[in-house]
């Protein structure tokens, strides 16, 4: 066994476990003892299952303990077209003309595709259906906070220097003035700054890492229609592909999917909704040559906001926050009236990059903004996380990062239920209760800053200027820091344990 030592001192293991497949080759599995990132001291720590996570309880196992794998075929079997059969995979059996699997997940986003990784690592077999045959063909946040990098490190998921771009360069811009400047290499010390990542790479990183232990497979291109739920817990998934209609007999069932989809609808008792008065209207274009790489700026003023943020391809990310409702109004005009009020609502510097490489404009798209989060997680067989569970605003971008967070506490909890014959379903009830936290303070300071920077009455563009000029104050931007820890951190502590 191999040791390190992480910035912070404490010591970090990593060893790695073999298991012989039933075909005689060797799948093989390597999980990280620590993160390699500082933890932080004064912080809660996320609620712990009884008698199972404990590092000194009776089924506890040491972090740098390898985790045994689970015995299980590899053996692929050809797709049957006459029964129209699944394709078949690694961890599914061919079931009168369908496909039974172990654990069953939809939604190959972030907490999917994590989760699917920590199970499939540690011998569970796990089959991830994904309604997109190409991850670039759906829009994915592309900023990682220290919490989501921490999530990986947490999972031994190693990202390449190439692969990430740090923001360094902060700048807050309120009513045509510049209130925050800030510049990461100067905070020092462990200071880890937000990343952009390109989401698809991540996700395609995440499934090569599963099908390589040899307890994954993946579906891609198709759609859950429907599901029927059985009296014992287990699904039966109605899923359309271009191979046509089949079925999947899931004996636990993972919602991981988007917030309309069927998993929700079929899982989900009850949603609070906590309402958003915004929408964002998403593009990309030409990064200015003047910037330095690495910077996120943030342009707000006359009931609008600006938020332009370096991306790993190059190119420069802009969401234009506008009140719900209004983007029919922006969509009926031709691109360059769209343009020219865009422009209005940038600083002088952003607007003389915009009027000059308009041509460079993606075509826009509006993201419906929704604030909520399903009550009751858990039902027998079945589990909801990410985005099926909770639906964030892009308020501090926290939606990649809040799903990969899911994804390491429910592993906490799934894996020992399901390696040692646990009851699976009070391991599950345990995820919402560890998670409600961080999601109520996240969600609720998701809440403020466009009811400020939106409102229209004089009372809001009062509350503007005051909060520009309390900004660029020492002291403000103490107290403003504050708060952006939670979003660059969490708000309790997630680490995986198992």
């Amino acid at each position: 066994m191999r040791a390190s030592r992480t910035r912070s001192g404490r010591r970090c293991s990593k060893r790695s476990g073999r298991t012989r497949t039933s075909t005689g080759t060797s799948a093989r599995s390597t999980t990280s003892g620590c993160s390699r990132f500082p933890r932080r001291a004064g912080r809660p720590s996320t609620p712990g299952r009884s008698g199972s996570t404990s590092r000194t309880g009776s089924n506890a196992r040491p972090r740098s303990e390898p985790i045994p794998l689970l015995s299980g075929t590899t053996r692929r079997v050809a797709r049957n077209h006459d029964a129209a059969a699944w394709p078949l995979g690694v961890g599914c059996r061919h079931r009168g003309g369908g496909v039974e699997s172990r654990v069953t997940i939809v939604g190959a986003g972030p907490a999917g595709a994590l989760l699917a990784w920590l199970l499939s690592s540690r011998g569970i077999e796990t089959l991830l259906v994904e309604r997109q045959s190409d991850f670039e063909r759906e829009f994915r946040g592309e900023i990682l906070m220290p919490s989501g990098l921490r999530a990986l490190a947490e999972a031994g998921v190693e990202l390449a220097k190439d692969e990430l771009l740090p923001l360094r360069f902060f700048e807050g811009w309120m009513n045509g003035r510049a209130f925050i400047q800030a510049d990461a290499d100067a905070a020092g010390g462990d200071f880890l700054p937000p990343s952009a990542v390109s989401q698809p790479k991540l996700l395609e990183r995440l499934v090569a890492m599963s099908e390589a232990t040899g307890h994954f497979s993946l579906e891609r291109g198709a759609t859950v229609r429907r599901i029927e739920r059985s009296a014992d817990g287990s699904s039966v998934l109605h899923v359309r592909s271009d191979a046509g209609d089949s079925k999947v007999e899931a004996r636990y069932l993972i919602g991981a999917d988007r917030r309309g989809a069927v998993t929700r609808r079929a899982l989900a008792p009850r949603v609070r909704n906590r309402g958003a008065m915004l929408d964002v209207v998403w593009f990309k274009m030409a990064y200015p040559e003047a910037w330095q790489p690495g910077t996120a700026r943030f342009v707000g003023g006359r009931g609008q906001l600006l938020i332009a943020i370096a991306t790993a391809d190059g190119l420069l990310q802009m969401g234009w926050v506008i009140l719900k409702g209004t983007f029919g109004d922006l969509k009926s005009r031709s691109h360059d009236e769209w343009v020219a009020e865009l422009w209005n609502h940038a600083d002088s510097e952003l607007a003389d990059h915009i009027g000059r490489h308009a041509e460079t404009i993606t075509r826009p798209f509006l993201l419906n903004v929704v604030s909520d989060r399903v009550l009751g997680w858990a039902s027998p067989g079945a589990l909801l996380i990410g985005d099926a569970a909770h639906t964030m605003s892009p308020v501090g971008g926290q939606g990649v990062n809040i799903a990969l967070r899911d994804a390491i506490v429910a592993a906490n909890e799934l894996v020992p239920a399901f390696s040692n014959g646990g009851d699976v379903d009070a391991a599950a009830a345990r995820i919402e209760p560890a998670r409600a936290r961080e999601l109520d303070v996240i969600q609720r300071m998701q809440a403020m800053p466009p009811r400020v920077m939106l409102g229209t009455r004089g009372i809001h563009a009062l509350a503007r200027r005051v909060a520009s000029r309390f900004l660029s104050t020492s002291f403000g931007q103490a107290r403003a820091s504050v708060g952006g820890r939670l979003f660059f951190d969490g708000v309790v502590d997630v680490e995986l344990t198992v």
